[in-house]
């Protein structure tokens, strides 16, 4: 008997989702939810070192991120779950996250890639400057060399 009443209350609980959910007084803008939710994942990520070291100079991430945005973790909380009752405009949030987290991508692999290309760059020009000045060490070796001989 028990069970069906928790089945029943389950049930009865369950089937409210025709009603639509009231508009929060402080609701986070679309947008501004797109950032904050893009920063939380970097700073989610970004596990260990980089995470520490913004702990250790007293920066407490998620803290940072809703003082950035002027918005407090409880307005946060019911944005989010506002947002998520409508499971259209909540993936929409998250594909554009997911948008710009793959144009952050694409910028880092540009950056190591530029990087790696300046460095092989610089390799060439500095084993060339080697050789340059190893020839002229030789050259002036043999110079010595040569007055050497002339004294004798």
């Amino acid at each position: 008997m028990k069970k069906y009443f928790f089945i029943l209350i389950v049930f009865f609980g369950c089937s409210n989702s025709n009603n639509k959910e009231t508009i929060p007084e402080n609701l986070i803008a679309e947008e501004k939810m797109v950032d904050v939710i893009y920063e939380m994942t970097l700073i989610s990520v970004s596990k260990g070192v980089n995470r520490q070291i913004l702990e250790k100079n007293g920066v407490i991430p998620d803290q940072y991120i809703f003082n950035k945005y002027n918005i407090d973790s409880l307005q946060f909380a019911i944005s989010n779950e506002f947002y998520s009752n409508d499971l259209d405009t909540y993936l929409d949030i998250y594909e554009k996250v997911k948008e710009k987290l793959q144009l952050n991508k694409q910028i880092v692999i540009d950056s190591i890639e530029n990087y790696k290309r300046n460095r092989a760059k610089r390799s060439l020009e500095i084993s060339k400057e080697e050789r340059r000045n190893d020839k002229l060490d030789s050259i002036k070796m043999k110079r010595s060399r040569m007055l050497l001989k002339t004294n004798d």
